[in-house]
């Protein structure tokens, strides 16, 4: 609950500090708005900003293209390792294992828990939108705001699927939060080079943030193709984890 406490009030800070740029943003819009277009159009393309004076054009650039989504995978990274490497790296599984309970209810329960903090905390970021919109005068359509959040919620699930996989594979917490942020940082970074780079056409496809961001669902809503993507392709990776896992042999040091 402490490490829930501490995600909740980073979230809570960094939208906060976000939206309290807004007014700001609005109050200078022309100023602002002729300054970004004088950038070059690789930056604009690389950070997607598209009406960036608006409510969804400033929210998708500061917070839906990147934070939330990075905050959720780190969620789910974090734990999702933690769930079967942690025992194993503090020598706390075979207590775990030697309990009346199966493995796989063991793993359901670590997966139901780690679905669960992603969703809420989510679902706490829209909240503090939705209340501080008024105070700094930002328009932003519910739905559109409900459509990034569950498209965060598929990007965060996603990645707490490879983190379980990948932590039923490893002996240690460290080794497997590594891979699973890595692989998130490269799948990022492809992603905000795939406007520039043509190499990357044949890659963009199967990137998991094309799938969850290339959408923009704060502009146009649910991308109902790419969040069934995110979601099918987490159920398979925890599946893979709970087969491992059982198979697994148990090291404690």
């Amino acid at each position: 609950w402490k490490t829930l406490l501490a995600w909740c009030f980073t979230l809570m800070l960094l939208v906060s500090i976000q939206m309290s740029i807004y007014p700001s943003i609005t109050k200078n819009k022309e100023a602002l708005q002729g300054f970004l277009d004088s950038y070059p159009e690789a930056i604009r393309k690389i950070f997607r900003m598209q009406d960036y004076t608006s409510g969804p054009g400033f929210l998708s650039t500061e917070l839906y293209s990147f934070m939330v989504p990075l905050v959720l995978i780190a969620v789910g990274a974090t734990w999702g390792a933690s769930a079967t490497a942690e025992e194993e790296d503090e020598g706390t599984a075979d207590v775990l294992l030697t309990l009346p309970i199966s493995r796989t209810r063991i793993l359901l329960s670590k997966i139901a828990a780690t679905t669960t903090v992603t969703v809420f905390l989510s679902f706490l970021a829209m909240a503090n939108i939705v209340v501080l919109r008024g105070v700094v005068d930002m328009e932003i359509d519910n739905g559109k705001l409900l459509a990034a959040t569950l498209s965060s919620i598929s990007l965060g699930f996603f990645f707490t699927g490879i983190a379980f996989l990948v932590g039923s594979f490893s002996q240690r917490k460290g080794s497997a939060i590594g891979v699973v942020t890595g692989v998130s940082l490269i799948a990022f970074l492809i992603y905000s080079l795939s406007a520039l780079v043509d190499n990357f056409d044949a890659i963009e496809p199967y990137n998991p943030m094309e799938w969850g961001l290339k959408g923009q669902p704060l502009f146009n809503g649910l991308d109902g193709s790419g969040n069934l993507k995110l979601l099918v392709g987490g159920i398979v990776f925890l599946v893979l984890a709970i087969l491992k896992f059982n198979k697994k042999d148990i090291s404690t040091p």
